[in-house]
């Protein structure tokens, strides 16, 4: 099918076919306009960086910290008046979903509890903290969605940069000392998963939002990136911006290329990590080994209702990966994480949390398209609508291919994508303006 002939947008198409030929409605301070770029730069870095900053100096256990504050920062400057803020409706909104996914989670714990024994400190500390991030992520929609195309992209493209630039330096041995154990670490990421799903949107933003010729500068430079650090997961999003961006008339010759000259090469690190039995010795592997395996036996033995939130890992596991890492570490790895969201939300929720999955690949599969469609020529998009979407489909790596836990700053853009598109729903209905 051609790519012309689709509407992508489906029943938003009237906003989005509006908002592509005009800009947002200018109710920013001046204060706020003259600083657009720099305050979603800001806001961007603060997400993507500080939350990995801890556990990659201090070898702190979660991300969460840094998460939270990032968010105190965002709070601060929003209640300054610093940020761009179009509607006053997005506030009430996040504190309503924020107390429904309050008490489903309670509700859902406390039948967990009847089912196996659960922490319910740890439940309840973990919710706060949800709940936070729900609230922010309901106010950074009406922030950093709505900033002039002009100023998100250059915010972007220097976010870029400084990925790129952190990782150079990494390679080139330039960086702080970190006691964690994770191979070839990028500062502030333990390991380089962790920048590949961070990265993720970004480089779809790039990629779409670019022309040709430097869609493919960008794109080589992530190829690069990937193998010089030896990274699957980097590898997944190059393919996947690559796949969203390019014409089919350079994709596939630049496939079929990549693959030849791949044959010259030593792969041995990409293979073993597609090696997916337990005699590999490749801890990445085994960790998602393990993943697939605790979701499993989670599912078995709460008979699909879930171990509970934030209780993966803490109760007793015997799955065959997890005894095989013992065997090579001498310790647990990954159990509470689950290595990927949908191991660790899948097991945690049972099959709420495989359906809600389900639904984040539907968004992503939807917003594959709709970037699809405005990269081949289709009508432009806004520069905001078009990171919401480049968020939606990079969560995908984050879901199915590799995550830290629920508290990232990549789980925060998501949920903020996901308010944006309410927003959009909800000012196309006159409920807010």
């Amino acid at each position: 099918m051609n790519d012309r002939s689709i509407d992508p947008l489906n029943n938003q198409s009237d906003f989005d076919r509006n908002a592509r030929t005009t800009n947002w409605p200018d109710t920013t301070p001046p204060a706020a306009l003259a600083t657009g770029w720099f305050m979603a730069c800001l806001m961007l870095g603060a997400l993507y960086f500080l939350p990995a900053m801890l556990p990659f100096l201090f070898n702190a256990s979660s991300f969460a910290v840094g998460t939270v504050v990032s968010l105190a920062m965002f709070w601060f400057f929003y209640g300054m008046g610093w940020t761009p803020k179009r509607s006053a409706g997005m506030a009430g909104i996040g504190w309503l979903w924020a107390l429904a996914v309050a008490i489903f989670t309670v509700l859902h714990l406390v039948v967990a509890s009847q089912i196996a024994t659960v922490d319910v400190g740890r439940a309840l500390t973990s919710l706060a903290i949800l709940m936070f991030m729900i609230v922010s992520a309901a106010l950074l929609a009406d922030t950093l969605f709505v900033i002039e195309d002009g100023a998100l992209a250059r915010a972007m493209t220097l976010v870029a940069l400084i990925f790129f630039g952190v990782a150079a330096l990494s390679i080139a041995g330039i960086q702080p000392p970190t006691q964690s154990i994770g191979e070839k670490p990028i500062f502030p990421y333990t390991e380089p998963s962790f920048f590949a799903l961070t990265f993720a949107p970004v480089l779809i933003y790039l990629c779409i939002s670019a022309p040709l010729w430097l869609r493919l500068i960008w794109l080589a430079a992530a190829l690069v990136l990937a193998l010089v650090l030896a990274n699957l997961t980097l590898m997944v999003v190059v393919l996947l911006a690559a796949a969203v961006s390019l014409p089919l008339l350079i994709l596939v010759p630049s496939f079929l290329a990549a693959v030849s000259f791949a044959s010259l090469l030593d792969l041995s690190y990409f293979t073993d990590r597609i090696n997916f039995t337990l005699t590999s010795k490749n801890l990445s592997t085994l960790v998602y080994i393990q993943g697939w395996q605790l979701l499993d036996e989670s599912l078995r033995n709460t008979m699909g209702w879930g171990l509970g939130f934030q209780q993966l890992g803490i109760g007793y596991t015997n799955v065959p990966a997890s005894i095989r890492l013992n065997q090579l570490l001498g310790f647990d790895l990954n159990l509470t994480d689950g290595s990927f969201i949908f191991a660790k939300i899948g097991s945690e929720f049972g099959v709420f949390g495989v359906t809600f999955s389900g639904v984040v690949v539907y968004l992503s599969i939807k917003s594959f398209i709709a970037l699809r469609f405005t990269s081949r020529g289709g009508d432009r998009m806004p520069a905001p609508l078009m990171l919401c979407h480049a968020i939606l489909l990079g969560s995908v790596v984050e879901l199915l291919v590799r995550g830290a836990n629920y508290f990232t700053g990549s789980i925060v853009l998501f949920l903020s994508a996901c308010f944006f598109l309410l927003r959009v729903k909800k000012m196309r209905s006159g409920e807010i303006t």
